[in-house]
């Protein structure tokens, strides 16, 4: 079997002779029900390989189709002009950036059905492109836009250009209203929604299909796919790793699956992962070894989110999480958006919110300790974390508490709002512990309190009391005026008690005590 790993044309993967999963049923569905559609998933959930799927459709390339649910669904297969724009790999943060990509697609437009001298701005050529399009071939165009974000979340922090991308998109997006006579179908994709920037407020008629039940499965793969599509491998990969089928099944689904797109969703699998996972036959965090959007660490230093919550359950509106914002209002929009949180129930009219999978939640810790510290070289920080990791399978306490203090002193906070230094705080003591591969429990209920932060090694079961602007010696005393240790269950193991003093001034932890 060819797994189409990296493969993101459709073309590409049914001439490579690639397993395709075959989504067509849901291609159909959306372009004999609707013209204008938006889609939001994560990065490599399969979004540019269903729009290279509708560009192929439109195209009429029916050769390509055979034997996929919508041979026997289309009968018509027409010939229309498609205008596709890709906005992925291309780097938006230096002022000419976008128009400079524009000004190439639309030339290479302009030089197939003309050019007319007086279209000087970038929504005036479009529109005059589709026109001639139309004309020349009789038939309505199609417009595909992958990654219409990547300009926006690029520039997060780069106020200047940001609004200049933004204008620039909006006279393309704009065209979808101005140019409706001459527009067969639409269909734009990203990682997030860009709600409140007015990035779609010249095309408000964008039926946007992110959370609809219908079209929760059209990227990425269900459970009913991955038994149809890959039982043969996943049987020979119960043989590798010495477990029964029925075992292997369920260690992927624990480490892959878990995402939802709708209030009443099925279990969607990262294909990205699970693909890996199968040909490679590990089970290892491919999504993360691809990079965590730096966006995120941005988004993150700037707000007072508790991410120890993504554990358990964050309640959240649609509303909270259907518009990302400017980059800097709304974290968990873009945490759901970019899938590294994602709808777990829906009750009383909110959605609980966590983390889909063991890939996510062990895997986000471990790259965003890294985007805080960002006074030092990539290989530094690495070694950095390798070294806390070591301390702390060791339970070498001291040492792993100035490791700790080591990394903390090298995050350059960007506020001086208490608030937020303590939320940066309280999110790096997670993010560092949970990096080294121990599940920690913040605000952990014992009766008669809560600990700050709980964790357990091999040996040891660790109490940590956190003061701000007191001192550690208070911190203890409160360990064991609440004789937290001996409402712990570990009989087997050593309780230790770490009583830890941050400073508000110096951003750093300044001292603990260890009994």
């Amino acid at each position: 079997m060819k797994f189409p790993i990296g493969i993101q044309t459709f073309e590409k993967l049914i001439t490579g002779g690639y397993v395709y999963v075959d989504k067509t049923d849901l291609v159909y569905k959306l372009v004999s029900s609707g013209e204008y559609y938006f889609l939001s998933r994560p990065r490599r959930f399969g979004k540019s390989l269903l729009t290279t799927t509708l560009e192929s459709y439109f195209l009429g390339k029916k050769e390509l189709f055979k034997g996929l649910a919508i041979d026997s669904l289309e009968k018509d297969w027409i010939e229309y002009p498609v205008f596709h724009i890709d906005f992925s790999g291309g780097d938006y943060t230096k002022g000419a950036a976008l128009q400079n990509r524009l000004e190439s697609v639309l030339t290479q437009w302009e030089l197939k059905y003309g050019k007319v001298e007086s279209e000087k701005e970038i929504g005036d050529r479009f529109y005059g492109v589709i026109s001639r399009a139309k004309e020349k071939t009789g038939r309505k165009v199609v417009v595909l836009v992958d990654e219409y974000d990547k300009p926006l979340t690029d520039t997060i922090g780069l106020v200047e250009i940001q609004d200049s991308n933004r204008a620039i998109l909006q006279s393309i997006y704009g065209i979808f209203k101005r140019g409706d006579s001459l527009i067969k179908f639409t269909f734009l994709t990203g990682v997030t929604r860009y709600g409140k920037l007015g990035i779609f407020s010249a095309a408000n008629n964008l039926e946007d299909i992110s959370m609809n039940k219908n079209y929760v499965s059209i990227c990425g793969i269900s459970e009913e796919e991955l038994h149809t599509y890959f039982d043969t491998e996943i049987k020979e990969f119960a043989v590798e790793e010495n477990v029964s089928v029925e075992d292997m099944y369920g260690l992927l689904k624990k480490r892959y699956d878990g995402y939802h797109f709708s209030q009443k969703s099925i279990d969607i699998y990262n294909p990205f992962s699970l693909l890996n996972a199968i040909k490679t036959k590990s089970l290892s965090n491919y999504w993360f070894a691809t990079g965590t959007p730096t966006y995120l660490a941005k988004i993150l230093s700037k707000s007072d989110i508790n991410i120890p919550d993504f554990e358990n359950e964050l309640m959240a509106t649609e509303e909270m999480i259907a518009a990302f914002g400017n980059g800097e209002t709304n974290t968990i929009a873009a945490f759901y958006q970019s899938g590294y949180l994602t709808i777990k129930d829906y009750r009383d009219g909110c959605y609980a919110l966590g983390f889909p999978n063991e890939e996510v939640s062990e895997g986000l810790t471990r790259m965003l300790v890294p985007n805080y510290v960002a006074s030092v070289t990539s290989d530094k920080k690495d070694l950095d974390l390798v070294k806390l990791r070591q301390l702390v399978m060791k339970d070498d306490v001291d040492a792993f508490m100035a490791q700790i203090q080591l990394i903390m002193s090298q995050i350059p906070f960007e506020s001086n709002e208490v608030k937020l230094i303590e939320a940066n705080f309280r999110n790096m003591l997670y993010l560092m512990i949970r990096s080294t591969g121990h599940k920690v429990s913040v605000e952990y209920p014992v009766l008669g309190g809560r600990i700050d932060v709980f964790f357990e090694t091999d040996k040891c079961a660790y109490i940590i009391e956190c003061k701000r602007d007191e001192s550690a010696e208070t911190a203890l005393s409160q360990i064991d005026e609440k004789k937290y240790a001996k409402k712990i269950s570990s009989p087997q193991k050593v309780v230790v008690k770490i009583g830890a003093n941050f400073s508000t001034k110096e951003k750093n932890l300044t001292e603990w005590i260890v009994e």
